[in-house]
């Protein structure tokens, strides 16, 4: 599917995980112009283990999605949703804080300018997934399969 082999290309500890950046060229190029409108606002609160999508503005999601992570503050919990292409559509059950988020590897960071970690625009490239990735990230984690 689309998320198989996909980078967890954003990973701020005690902040969010964010991936959806697909790995086939063509294909990501195509879905990266197909946005979703925002949902309406639901007044559903975020916590650690909740999924969104991600977006940049006003009726702006496509494939990105991130992961609310373990130890987030109350105050960015609260900040989360506040904009209107936030909005959770599934929660991780059970034990977030034993859960595998905190093995993927968070070294890099966020992305630039907030961080060291993978700039979004690049991977989007024609050599996103074959050069840019393994060679300046080489230690990032991907989805192996991902069913929905």
């Amino acid at each position: 599917g689309y998320y198989d082999g996909v980078a967890f290309n954003r990973v701020v500890p005690k902040f969010l995980t964010q991936f959806g950046i697909g790995k086939d060229f063509l294909t990501r190029t195509r879905e990266k112009e197909l946005t979703l409108w925002d949902d309406f606002p639901k007044g559903v609160k975020f916590e650690p283990g909740t999924i969104s999508f991600a977006g940049s503005g006003h009726d702006s999601r496509t494939t990105e999605i991130f992961i609310v992570m373990p130890g987030a503050t109350q105050q960015q919990l609260d900040k989360f949703g506040e904009n209107t292409w936030e909005t959770p559509f599934a929660v991780i059950e059970g034990d977030v804080e034993k859960s595998a988020l905190k093995k993927i590897y968070s070294g890099y960071g966020d992305m630039p300018p907030y961080g060291r970690g993978p700039d979004s625009n690049r991977i989007y490239d024609v050599d996103g997934y074959t050069r840019y990735l393994p060679k300046n990230f080489p230690k990032l984690d991907y989805i192996d399969r991902c069913y929905v």
